[in-house]
């Protein structure tokens, strides 16, 4: 990025008082996830978790049923996660922390 570009993105962001949406991720939790029948299932349940405040790498495999989430817990609670994958519409609990 040219360094005009990023400046001027720094200042939007100062401006109206957003937040960088990722922090650094200081753990990582597998969840159980029921209810995948598809790679696609897989796929939206990753691409949610990702979009979550906090998380940094997020992986679904439909194979295992595990999703393993590394984040940030001063943004975001493995409990969140959890509701996370549920409101996508399946089941999830942790599994390992």
């Amino acid at each position: 990025m040219k360094p005009i570009l990023l400046l001027t993105w720094i200042a939007t962001v100062v401006a109206l008082g957003a937040e960088p949406r990722k922090g650094v991720a200081n753990a990582t939790n597998q969840f159980l996830v029921t209810g995948m029948h598809c790679k696609g299932c897989a796929a939206g349940i990753a691409s949610e978790l990702k979009r979550t405040r906090g998380v940094q790498f997020a992986e679904v495999t439909l194979t295992n049923q595990l999703a393993v989430v590394a984040f940030d817990t001063n943004r975001v609670s493995p409990a969140a996660l959890v509701k996370v994958i549920q409101e996508a519409g399946y089941e999830a609990a942790v599994v390992k922390r």
